[in-house]
């Protein structure tokens, strides 16, 4: 089949699943529009928003995109709604994160995620960070392993500042030791209560964690993890 022939193709079955979604009540999860769980313009949307920046805290933090606008809804849907479409998207936003790390001098770190609870990951059915954190990583160059390793805990959202540090005390292992620099990276940063447990094992692991980089930020803001 000629190239113009499959692209005439795939460009019919596009337009086919599209109707498949429309009749089965699918519906974007960012804006609602009927016909696919992430359409376009929310695509669009969340591309515009991508500036990756510092974020005032003590272990340097990345934050690719405010938490704003369609972004709250594109991490949800990915984690918690299945929309395995996100993927690739959501990657491409923590590797231009990443990027501002790779870029210090002489620093090759491994990129690792940071683990979600145990019941949360049978949950869903999958790991959504470590998916994430290695089609970033892939897409760099960088080297990714899946170091760790959640715990048994009570979930994250709703607690407060102090619970959610008290909650993530001895809630991240590092499945082995080993060194060198690494950079954790997760979707939302709320207290660090997370992060922070993340650098605790890996340092009692024999690692030096080196930053974070997260899609967004929502310090200050409510608890969303």
């Amino acid at each position: 089949m000629s190239e113009h022939r499959t692209a005439a193709w795939l460009g019919l079955m596009d337009w086919v699943d599209a109707l498949l979604a429309i009749a089965l009540g699918v519906q974007c999860a960012g804006c609602a529009s009927p016909g696919r769980p992430w359409c376009p313009d929310c695509a669009d949307r969340l591309a515009s928003l991508v500036d990756p920046g510092w974020l005032p805290t003590a272990t340097p933090t990345v934050a690719c995109v405010p938490y704003a606008d369609c972004v709250p809804e594109a991490i949800v849907a990915f984690k918690d709604r299945g929309v395995r479409a996100l993927a690739g998207q959501l990657a491409d936003v923590l590797a231009a994160g990443l990027v501002m790390v790779d870029q210090w001098p002489g620093t090759r770190p491994l990129v690792v995620a940071s683990p979600s609870a145990p019941a949360a990951v049978r949950r869903r059915g999958f790991d959504h960070m470590a998916v994430l954190a290695q089609r970033a990583a892939r897409t760099l160059g960088l080297p990714y392993r899946g170091l760790l390793q959640g715990r048994r805990r009570a979930d994250q959202a709703g607690l407060g500042f102090a619970q959610r540090r008290q909650n993530m005390r001895h809630a991240v292992r590092v499945r082995e030791p080993g060194s060198g620099p690494v950079v954790v990276v997760d979707d939302v940063r709320t207290s660090g209560a997370t992060l922070d447990a993340c650098d605790r094992a890996l340092r009692t692991a024999g690692y030096t964690p080196l930053a974070h980089v997260v899609i967004a930020s929502a310090m200050g803001g409510p608890d969303v993890r």
